[in-house]
């Protein structure tokens, strides 16, 4: 009988806990998830031992383990994106009509309010450092990164030792000794962040002021949107349309290594649309080129190997890229309603009959 009461007691006392914390969370998804995936037992699998399946023998050793996934991530990517063609791509002009859009030099007070505003992280980049420890020490780097910053924007160049990413492989699900299963998480050098965050903020100010705006059903990595925003929109315009009779049909897309098979040369072509100026295509054609990787696993590193397509996750500047490349698509099924949230995708149309919406 006290046996039982202590277990009962425990089992309140942990609900109570996470209710609590759920609670705190105030709304925020981030925060709900994470507690969430605590009270079911579901851990990030990041600083664990991976063993996988190398032909036909298994391996725990983290040298060859990392030396495979990397592999891995970058040859899957690689097959993807030969299917793409890029012959149709042409760059038009700039519309001369309104004021092309060029990326400014910033202030140093600029550069300390980007530092400050920085989300505390101990996740270390390829030199060791991390937001947490950039923001203790802001104020005295703030003078040199405004110098490299403005270096770069007046340049056209973005500087090639920031385009190194430390790549994490976080299991998904399924067989663990499955190179397939595990996804990356890319840790990219924190000053970069800073630049990105400079460039970002002039091109969504662009976006929001000028007639070359994202399209209205674009929800992801947006002020004033979220995933809130679009699940509400999407329910309330399902039942609009059902209050018109008849059945609505959709199709929900997620595309595969989205981000990783953005074609630099379709995307660039594309920012001439937004009215970019040749000098703001120049520094983004830099940002996006000769990138790297090397996985890390363990404190063990593998052979740093090239990227030649896709816009760095884990960034500030590459999902706001990624929905610009994407832009588009409403435009290749106007007779349905669509939505999306960066490379999520939902298009659904309204009709009397199954058949007619089939």
């Amino acid at each position: 009988m006290l046996r039982n009461k202590v277990i009962t007691g425990l089992r309140k006392a942990r609900a109570d806990f996470f209710i609590a914390i759920i609670s705190e969370a105030r709304g925020n998804p981030k925060v709900i998830w994470t507690q969430l995936k605590k009270l079911m037992g579901q851990h990030h699998s990041a600083g664990r031992s991976i063993e996988l399946d190398l032909n036909g023998k298994l391996t725990k050793d983290p040298s060859e383990v990392a030396v495979a996934l990397n592999r891995y991530f970058v040859d899957s990517v690689a097959t993807i994106a030969k299917g793409f063609s890029t012959d149709h791509v042409n760059v038009s002009s700039v519309n001369t009509m309104e004021p092309a859009f060029s990326i400014n030099t910033v202030s140093e007070i600029k550069i300390t309010g980007i530092i400050r505003s920085l989300k505390p992280s101990k996740a270390k980049d390829s030199f060791g450092m991390d937001s947490t420890m950039l923001k203790d020490i802001g104020s005295s780097l703030a003078n040199p990164i405004t110098k490299i910053v403005n270096l770069s924007i007046s340049q056209g160049q973005f500087p090639s030792i920031w385009k190194s990413a430390i790549v994490t492989p976080i299991f998904k699900s399924g067989d663990h000794h499955s190179a397939c299963n595990y996804r990356p998480i890319s840790i990219l050098p924190i000053m970069s962040k800073v630049a990105e965050k400079c460039v970002a903020e002039q091109i969504i100010h662009h976006l929001n002021n000028s007639s070359f705006p994202l399209h209205p059903m674009q929800f992801g990595f947006r002020s004033n949107h979220s995933t809130e925003t679009a699940n509400c929109f999407f329910i309330e315009k399902i039942k609009s349309l059902l209050d018109k009779r008849g059945v609505v049909g959709a199709v929900f897309l997620d595309l595969r290594k989205a981000f990783d098979t953005v074609n630099h040369k379709v995307l660039l072509s594309k920012l001439s649309n937004f009215n970019f100026s040749v000098e703001a295509r120049q520094w983004v054609e830099s940002y996006l080129f000769n990138r790297t990787q090397t996985v890390r696993i363990n404190n063990q590193q593998s052979d740093t190997l090239s990227l030649s397509t896709g816009v760095p996750q884990g960034s500030i500047l590459g999902p706001l890229l990624f929905c610009l490349y994407i832009n588009d698509l409403p435009s290749v099924c106007p007779e349905a309603h669509i939505q999306m949230y960066a490379d999520d995708t939902v298009l659904y149309v309204h009709g009397l009959t199954k058949t007619e919406v089939a």
